[in-house]
């Protein structure tokens, strides 16, 4: 760029050109030392500014010659310049640098047309549309920005949802597999009453085992399920009955008068009280938040001789 410069206007003059010098070696540098050297755009961008505003100044009061192609440079590198601050820089530097960098490169264009100097409206239309180089370099950093905002989101709700799978599969997977071997042992234990002491031993220790477990699932479910309100609804366990309910969904969708779904699953209370494992109390709970995070209500309890799960969601 410098070469360039130099072979379509070879005479240099200190206090128009120094600014381009500037800009076109720092820029360099900070190209030069990615990535090293995102932590230094702020400073860098600022002191290519104050470079820019101060060669304006004293050109301003002895405008001979115009700026030509050393502040087309210029204006060239301070889009850039801008266009990395807004991506990269803290949003301190962008809120302190940018408005002061778009302004004093709108001004590039008093120089670029040379003597006389435009002045009134002239002027102000002149900066209005030369800052359009320092707009697009700004607003192509914010959009950047944007996007890397958005790209982290959504690593970060991809992340969150596997949590939350991983927790729902603890949960419907093993947790009911430890709790029935833990129901067994328990259940084999009132089988074996006194007179197999060694046996009922070897159960206390696998019940033993199997709630510790369910104990240290249940604080590792509860971690991954901490401050999530967006849980995967469980699906049925049984084919058949996944075949069921979602004929009758697409049926309800179909036909009915689009007031809602209501849902009403109900079983027999066991006659015999049977000795109860050491549950992992996310089944149900989870259940209430997803049908309340819907809009809906979900109620799950003893009526009568019946356990009854009832579930309301709106249209």
């Amino acid at each position: 760029m410098l070469a360039l410069a130099l072979v379509v206007s070879p005479e240099f003059r200190p206090a128009r050109d120094t600014p381009t010098v500037l800009g076109v070696v720092v820029l360099a540098v900070l190209v030069g030392a990615w990535p090293h050297s995102r932590r230094w755009i702020g400073p860098a961008t600022a002191a290519i500014v104050i470079a820019t505003a101060v060669g304006i100044a004293n050109w301003l009061p002895n405008p001979t010659i115009g700026g030509g192609i050393w502040s087309l440079e210029l204006t060239a590198v301070l889009m850039v310049l801008l266009a990395l601050l807004c991506r990269w820089s803290p949003p301190a530097w962008v809120v302190a640098v940018a408005p002061v960098g778009v302004v004093t490169e709108s001004t590039l264009i008093l120089q670029t047309t040379g003597a006389p100097v435009m002045t009134g409206w002239e002027a102000v239309g002149a900066c209005v549309f030369w800052s359009l180089a320092g707009l697009v370099g700004t607003g192509s950093g914010f959009y950047l920005r944007h996007l890397d905002a958005r790209r982290a989101a959504a690593v970060t709700n991809a992340r969150r949802v596997q949590r939350v799978r991983l927790a729902a599969d603890l949960h419907d997977g093993v947790a009911h597999d430890v709790s029935a071997m833990v129901l067994q042992a328990q259940a084999a234990k009132v089988l074996l009453g006194a007179r197999a002491a060694d046996v009922a031993s070897v159960l206390d220790r696998i019940e033993a085992d199997g709630t510790r477990a369910l104990a240290s699932m249940q604080r590792s479910i509860h971690v991954l399920r901490e401050g999530e309100s967006d849980r995967p609804i469980p699906q049925p366990e049984h084919p058949v009955v996944q075949r069921v309910l979602a004929e009758a969904l697409r049926n309800a969708e179909k036909h009915g008068d689009g007031t809602g779904v209501t849902l009403v699953i109900t079983n027999p209370l066991p006659t015999i009280r049977r000795p109860r494992g050491p549950g992992l109390r996310y089944g149900l709970a989870g259940l209430a938040d997803e049908v309340e995070a819907a809009g809906g209500t979900f109620s799950a309890g003893p009526d009568g001789d019946r356990w009854t799960v009832r579930l309301e969601l709106p249209s």
